[in-house]
């Protein structure tokens, strides 16, 4: 007969699982795997609750449509913010690099002194040009990227009151820059088109290709990437450009939306921005920075103040609904990345 036994696990195996260390690997790994659904499910629950109590307002497809039209400029505004966050610096100077695009392109067009084809471009080529001074500030001059780009989004700043004069540029604008962002095909708004256009590229860019590895890779240890023979110096340069011609987008559209250039939009933009990248990081690719999380960021951010703006709530709600994102967003991506809060 044969007698049953059992391994006795190693001596002090129990102690080690039972050990402080092991409980907080334990508590991240199960923040982990929650974070994957928490925020796609407060985006349900937020649309769940806010349809039950405002059925007639909240509850339609026209409303669905706005909310997803009017946050298209923000949206591309933290895939910029995104890019720069993906190989660890900060770039505070999106906000005013959408503005300025957004006041130039009317300004370029107003009386008839560039047609619009041609406009738009350039447009885009002026925040690019910004992108690129911001990468070699950083990159070649080793400024540190809150320095650099503070300074940048001052002088932008400086620009955008000496073009605009204070005031808002709405005569002799082409109503032909409204179709920038008024068109429909198919009945879905031209922004929402161009959000995901934009937001495929650079998911492939940052999931299908080696500039990509290597961006995460400067985003994990700069001197790692270094050593492993990675020019930093080029990916960093490169991924400030491509922040740059994103907000450039982002701009043109405010514009088309707008039909005229207001010099104080913009800045408002920056918050709000970081506020989705960060919290688009604590979902689908938990504790990275990723295309689909921030998308979804923005669209739970701007489903949760629209609820609470149409049930009436003070306008400050906003910005404070954003902040509070913003800092509980941080703390959590940090705790997920393994690195003290």
């Amino acid at each position: 007969m044969r007698s049953s036994s059992t391994v006795a696990p190693p001596v002090g195996a129990e102690s080690t699982l039972n050990s402080p260390t092991a409980q907080v690997i334990d508590l991240r790994m199960r923040m982990v795997v929650a974070s994957k659904v928490a925020l796609p499910g407060l985006l349900l629950a937020f649309v769940i609750t806010f349809s039950i109590m405002l059925p007639e307002t909240f509850a339609t497809w026209d409303n669905a449509k706005t909310i997803l039209s009017t946050q298209s400029v923000l949206a591309l505004v933290a895939l910029a913010a995104l890019m720069t966050l993906v190989i660890g610096e900060f770039d505070l100077s999106l906000g005013a690099q959408m503005g300025l695009a957004a006041l130039l392109l009317p300004g370029l067009t107003a009386h008839g002194k560039i047609p619009l084809s041609l406009a738009v471009p350039l447009t885009i080529a002026a925040t690019t040009t910004v992108g690129l001074v911001n990468g070699l500030l950083v990159a070649r001059a080793k400024v540190n990227s809150f320095i650099a780009t503070i300074g940048t989004s001052a002088l932008i700043g400086a620009f955008v009151l000496a073009y605009s004069g204070g005031t808002v540029i709405f005569q002799g604008v082409p109503p032909e820059i409204l179709t920038i962002s008024s068109f429909a095909p198919l009945g879905v708004p031209a922004p929402i088109l161009y959000v995901a256009v934009v937001a495929v590229l650079a998911w492939l860019l940052l999931q299908r290709t080696p500039f990509g590895r290597y961006m995460s890779a400067i985003g994990g240890s700069k001197d790692a990437a270094r050593l492993a023979g990675i020019n930093t110096d080029r990916v960093t340069v490169t991924t400030f450009v491509l922040a740059g011609t994103l907000t450039g987008i982002a701009g043109v559209v405010q514009a088309g939306q707008l039909g005229s250039g207001n010099p104080s939009v913009g800045p408002s933009f920056l918050l709000p921005a970081f506020a989705a990248a960060f919290l688009g990081a604590t979902s689908f690719r938990v504790g990275q920075f990723n295309v689909w999380g921030t998308l979804t960021a923005v669209v739970t951010l701007a489903t949760g103040v629209t609820g609470l703006n149409l049930l009436g709530l003070p306008s400050w709600v906003e910005p404070a609904f954003n902040g509070t994102a913003l800092l509980l967003a941080v703390a959590v991506t940090r705790y997920l990345r393994g690195r003290p809060l």
